[in-house]
């Protein structure tokens, strides 16, 4: 099999699990998600974030979770101080894409983005729970992502 195959294949049945966590009847807390937009392009600006994603849809092969109003990111041109700004994102997990929305702090201007997500990695933790994390594939702003599922 390919290694495109493989990858494809691997992230099909990541979303398969994200998404029967969240089935009823749920008996655990939800999902928790973080993200990291990585660029060099001052007009993107590079940001950590995340929130509750425990809002689940179920539609189609697996459904979709959104994440609450109160997620967060942070933004940090210097390393020392940070400004946060509320983001919100949508995970559609048939379709394996995240899309979110944030006003941008530097510019003040509204910002949207649509990230096609891979699967590169499931973590285990005894305490903490499991990790399911993505990159992205690719992303309507061409920056670099990061996101990762953490199942309560």
């Amino acid at each position: 099999m390919t290694t495109e195959k493989k990858e494809h294949k691997a992230t099909q049945h990541a979303l398969d699990e994200i998404a029967n966590w969240m089935r009823t009847p749920l008996t655990h807390e939800g999902i928790n998600y973080s993200i990291a937009c990585l660029t060099i392009d001052p007009a993107i600006f590079s940001f950590l974030g995340g929130g509750d994603a425990s809002i689940f849809t179920p539609s189609g092969h697996r459904g979709t979770l959104n994440s609450s109003v109160d997620g967060v990111g942070l933004l940090s041109q210097d390393f020392v101080t940070a400004t946060s700004f509320p983001i919100i994102f949508t995970f559609d997990l048939n379709a394996g894409t995240a899309t979110g929305t944030w006003t941008n702090p530097v510019l003040n201007q509204a910002e949207s983005v649509t990230i096609t997500l891979e699967f590169n990695k499931m973590a285990n933790d005894p305490v903490l729970g499991q990790y399911y994390i993505f990159t992205g594939d690719s992303s309507t702003d061409q920056a670099g992502y990061i996101l990762t599922f953490i199942l309560l």
